[in-house]
């Protein structure tokens, strides 16, 4: 008999245990992969991640109903971003009895994969990495297992297909990895089957049936899909969900057809899910509506579920993405309206038929492209089909805008870092074909860097477990970073795209319209960080800006955009895809602000970029359809794209009443129609915002939208809580 409570009681037993929750320092990981150091990388790697599975430390709560969460910190560790990697924090805080930790962990570094090895590049790339014009996030992304399959066929079913495939095809060491990975987490279901049985836990007994069941077979009832989507996402470092909704509700809506579960007991058990993406703490992504591989929309009761647990926890995640059509019912509308006016910045909303239409673009097959997933923060993906390596890649349109005054030179790093396009430009045009050549130079670079990227993780990472549950890479005999996924592109983000419009129309207007100063005149001003300069700096800041429905900052916008999106798209990648471009600013923003110096606009040196595709901070004076209107003139619907963020931050009172909810609700819905991509939104008063950064103790639970993902405000940086604050507030 399962025994729960209600939400806001389990709510408060979560919150009063989890700082109780102590954590061990252990080595398993690092012991097992120094044991196995002379195995290719994916059988090392296996080996580790199975002997860590079954010794680590596990956390347990008494009232748990899902289960699975390590009590330790280990000094190598695999992430899923990072590959086998060392833990600094945790190495600080280490005894080394034997006096031979850092000859341990120097080993595993000489065979990891290493993001602080800069040897594979060319002097041109390292220049171009330092400057950040065109640069590596060193992540190596991230990927969806496919949950669909998994709960279908059972963990047993691939021990069926492994000896299958491994008969056809020449690698036996990538046969043996994926061997050694499922039986290790077959056995870790077992391990916690046992521990549910002999510890004091309400639910031991019930929950040791689940996995019991599910150590093999495929799951029957909700709560044994769930929990085995937990596990298998835990054992994957956390990363994304895919299309929770999508794959569990034949689960959940059986259970409740035959009366095995009631709609309270179901969401009692999709609470107790939530506490766990809340006790793991990193971002983790949940894709919910759209439609199906057929067409069909899929919006269930389970989906109405998942909105209104996500508001009545109000925890800063799951990050959930709602794909939006442009028959969603109403309900849906009310329920996801009802969870972003708390102010948590959940859900961010998607536009189904764009992004169907960009992956169809790439060749995507169109019943692979519906079922498109988020990941991450908001990178497009095709569930356990895919390896698209999102987030690895950057590009800084802003810093590439500043130095093609400079002649391709680097006043911040003193470097020769661009081609030679002059200083001297006759008119406008002339200016903006010298940038359009130093972005094609540093496209090209992009491309080069992260091809080299994929070669060098090949060689030193294997990924066992995302190839084990990523489709196609069983059949293919082959893991996730030599090409067996079935779809291999790389996606990457382009900062600044808005600050180097800004910057280029203020020139045209200043020097080349109005004639209020010369280019060398602006040239020395920029240098000086406007030094002396305030009123220069007032009227180039008083020029019209994007993100204001204005047609000349909008159309160098729209233009910058399509170069760099045709230009990126044209590349093609070591695996056979192509490049895709996006604008998924994170908390970029922040640290490429910093390598940039003083811009045309009247942005100081150092100052961030805009935060999204949307308007710089600040800078959005005409209300958010003006804001949004300018959006719109992006190409985003032209070209292969993962996301294109839209950032918008209301007053709370905007929500206030069936017609304020009303008003965002058409808002957003002429958006969508007219081909806009994204929109997330934050509410709030900017004045509780300031309070909560003097006194943060009475602000713990206040989360806002970042920059793709939402976060407890008192958690972020000065500088990004201040670019939050600084950010518009618009009624309507």
């Amino acid at each position: 008999m399962l025994k729960y409570y209600d939400l806001e009681t389990r709510k408060n037993l979560f919150m009063d245990e989890r700082g109780t929750m102590d954590t061990a320092i252990t080595a398993y990981y690092m012991e097992a992969y120094l044991e196995h150091l002379e195995q290719p990388p994916i059988l090392r790697e296996a080996y580790a991640q199975a002997f860590f599975w079954k010794h680590a430390p596990l956390i347990f709560s008494k009232y748990d109903l899902i289960v699975g969460a390590f009590g330790t910190r280990e000094p190598a560790v695999f992430h899923y971003g990072n590959g086998t990697g060392i833990n600094e924090d945790v190495v600080a805080g280490m005894e080394d009895k034997d006096g031979d930790l850092a000859q341990k962990l120097q080993i595993i570094k000489n065979h990891a994969y290493n993001k602080n090895d800069r040897t594979r590049f060319t002097d041109a790339e390292n220049r171009a990495i330092d400057a950040n014009t065109a640069t590596s996030t060193f992540f190596l992304g991230h990927m969806v297992l496919d949950y669909e399959t998994v709960l279908e066929q059972g963990l047993g079913g691939y021990l069926k297909d492994i000896a299958q495939y491994a008969e056809k095809n020449e690698n036996p060491v990538f046969y043996e990895a994926m061997g050694v990975q499922l039986r290790a987490v077959m056995q870790f279901i077992g391990r916690l089957a046992e521990e549910c049985s002999g510890r004091d836990l309400e639910n031991g007994e019930e929950l040791a049936k689940v996995l019991r069941h599910i150590q093999k077979q495929p799951p029957q009832t909700f709560w044994q899909a769930l929990q085995l989507v937990w596990i298998l996402h835990m054992l994957d470092n956390s990363d994304s969900f895919g299309r929770f909704d999508f794959y569990l509700n034949r689960f959940y809506q059986k259970d409740i057809d035959e009366g095995r579960l009631t709609r309270r007991e179901a969401a009692a058990l999709l609470v107790d899910f939530m506490i766990k993406i809340e006790q793991d703490g990193s971002i983790q992504n949940m894709t919910i509506g759209g439609v199906d591989p057929d067409g069909k929309e899929i919006y269930s009761p389970l989906t109405g579920m998942v909105l209104d647990v996500t508001r009545a926890l109000a925890f800063k995640g799951p990050n959930l993405c709602l794909r939006v059509t442009d028959t969603m019912p109403q309900a849906v509308w009310d329920k996801a309206l009802a969870c972003i006016k708390t102010g948590i910045g959940l859900p961010a909303l998607y536009n189904d038929a764009v992004y169907i239409n960009s992956l169809t673009r790439s060749g995507i097959p169109l019943e692979d492209a519906r079922n498109f997933c988020l990941a991450g923060c908001s990178q497009v993906m095709i569930p356990g089909r895919c390896n698209f390596m999102n987030d690895i890649g950057l590009m800084n349109a802003a810093k590439i805008a500043e130095i093609t005054l400079y002649d391709g030179f680097d006043p911040k790093t003193g470097m020769q870092v661009g081609p030679h396009t002059g200083t001297e430009f006759s008119d406008f045009t002339a200016l903006m074909q010298a940038f359009y050549k130093q972005l094609d130079y540093f496209c090209g670079l992009e491309a080069s860097i992260h091809n080299k990227e994929v070669r060098y993780v090949a060689q030193r990472e294997g990924y066992a477990l995302r190839s084990l549950f990523m489709r196609d890479c069983l059949k293919n005999g082959r893991p996730v970073f030599e090409g067996g996924a079935r779809y291999n592109n790389i996606e990457l983000e382009v900062i600044g795209i808005t600050n180097a419009a800004d910057h280029f129309y203020a020139i045209k207007k200043a020097v080349y319209d109005e004639q209020k100063l010369s280019l060398s005149e602006l040239r020395e001003l920029l240098r000086s960080n406007w030094e002396n300069a305030a009123a220069q700096r007032d009227y180039m800041k008083d020029i019209v800006k994007f993100g204001n429905d204005s047609e000349g900052p909008d159309a160098i916008r729209a233009e910058i955009s399509r170069f760099i999106y045709s230009r990126l798209n044209a590349e093609r990648t070591v695996l056979g895809g192509v490049f895709v471009p996006g604008e998924v600013i994170f908390v970029s923003h922040i640290g490429c602000g910093e390598t940039v110096g003083a811009t045309a606009d009247g942005r100081m040196s150092g100052a961030p970029l805009a935060d999204s595709a949307g308007a710089a901070g600040g800078c959005d004076q005409n209300g958010p359809t003006a804001l949004l209107n300018s959006v719109l003139k992006i190409p985003a619907s032209t070209y292969m794209l993962t996301s294109v963020v839209t950032n918008l931050k209301f007053l709370s009172e905007v929500f206030q009443g069936e017609k304020g909810e009303q008003a965002v609700e058409d808002l957003i819905s002429v958006f969508f129609l007219q081909g806009g991509m994204q929109v997330q939104m934050n509410v709030f008063h900017s004045a509780d915002l300031r309070d909560a950064q003097k006194h943060p103790e009475n602000y713990r639970n206040l989360i806002v939208r970042v920059g793709g993902y939402s976060d407890y405000f008192v958690n972020l940086s000065t500088e990004l809580q201040n670019e939050i604050i600084n950010r518009n507030g618009h009624i309507l």
